[in-house]
């Protein structure tokens, strides 16, 4: 419904501004021809044969377009939008007007001689000519937006569904599920109600998995909420050699994020590094700058784990597709660390 409004305010503003243009056409300029004997064609190819000046005029209508474009995207905000492209199409032609005439030599010949009525009509002819380069230029970018806007759907549908895919494989993750049954296995001999807790645990996070499916974006509270889970079940698995400080601050816990970002993260922390009791792996998350920040200590494995960074290519990908934004790495010797952006954020 808003996008439709949004439409039809476009819509009436145009034909409300090529009905000025046509009033303002049909009227000036036969004003200037019959009051002063100006020729419309001739004013104007005296404008354009003026090379620098012609160059100008177009380097400003492209700066002018690309500057709204880039501030003010089409169908947002209509009205300012065109109050600013007319404001500064207006500039644009007495600007060159004055130019024309001081290239000239015409500046200076007696008091109020400048603005008279040749720069007026020089004025109204550089605002004819920009405004069909801007129209060109606006049709252009419109067209190319939109085309752009397809593309990015297209994509972000497909990482969508690559990330979906590996997720999948994540879920069903032989390794994973092996170990997770190897750790009930040893809870049912010896504390069965340990083994009945991580039973409702391993139910909690397929469900988990499958709740998000085919959500882009949840909570951060949620998937904080779901790392706590990971993390209770991967401590069984680590024999408690594997330390998860959470430190976020509350104001960011109704912002977004990309649904099992932080599970990746944590795999692959445990995947590369040796955890142990004599080297614990500490996995902290914090928020930094508007980013959620997930750190580890670096302790190489000694055997080659093989890493195809299929994990930080998805999420990559989803965060370019949902939120416009890239994640951020960082690695030294003794650190890796992965920047998350927060988006969307609600009080």
């Amino acid at each position: 419904m808003e996008k439709n409004k949004t439409t039809l305010i476009e819509v009436l503003l145009l034909a409300v501004f090529v009905l000025a243009v046509r009033i303002a056409f049909e009227g000036a300029i036969p004003f200037f021809q019959n009051q002063f004997n100006l020729n419309f064609n001739e004013t104007l190819r005296h404008l354009l044969q003026n090379y620098p000046l012609a160059l100008l005029m177009v380097v400003m209508d492209f700066l002018l377009v690309w500057m709204l474009v880039r501030h003010m995207d089409y169908g947002k905000q209509p009205i300012l939008r065109t109050l600013l492209e007319t404001g500064g199409l207006v500039v644009i032609a007495l600007g060159s007007a004055v130019l024309l005439r001081v290239m000239q030599g015409q500046e200076g010949r007696g008091e109020g001689s400048f603005f008279n009525y040749m720069y007026w009509y020089t004025a109204i002819a550089a605002f004819f000519f920009n405004l069909i380069i801007i129209a060109g230029m606006d049709i252009y970018a419109y067209y190319a937006r939109v085309q752009k806007k397809a593309l990015d759907r297209e994509i972000s549908k497909k990482n969508k569904a690559t990330f979906q895919y590996h997720q999948l494989k994540h879920q069903m993750n032989p390794h994973f599920l092996f170990n997770s049954l190897n750790s009930l296995d040893y809870l049912i001999h010896t504390d069965q109600q340990k083994a009945s807790d991580y039973v409702k645990k391993l139910a909690s996070l397929y469900r988990h998995f499958m709740n998000v499916s085919e959500e882009e974006t949840i909570l951060l509270q949620e998937e904080l909420d779901f790392v706590r889970l990971y993390t209770d079940l991967l401590s069984q698995r680590f024999d408690h050699s594997l330390r998860v400080v959470i430190e976020v601050d509350k104001r960011y816990m109704n912002c977004r994020v990309i649904p099992c970002s932080l599970q990746v993260l944590m795999e692959n922390a445990t995947k590369h590094n040796v955890v142990s009791k004599d080297k614990p792996l500490e996995i902290r998350i914090t928020t930094e700058n508007d980013y959620l920040v997930v750190r580890n200590n670096l302790q190489p494995k000694t055997y080659q784990v093989a890493s195809t960074g299929v994990g930080l290519k998805n999420i990559s990908g989803q965060y370019r597709s949902v939120f416009q934004q890239d994640i951020i790495v960082n690695k030294s010797s003794r650190i890796f660390e992965v920047c998350l952006p927060l988006k969307e954020c609600k009080a």
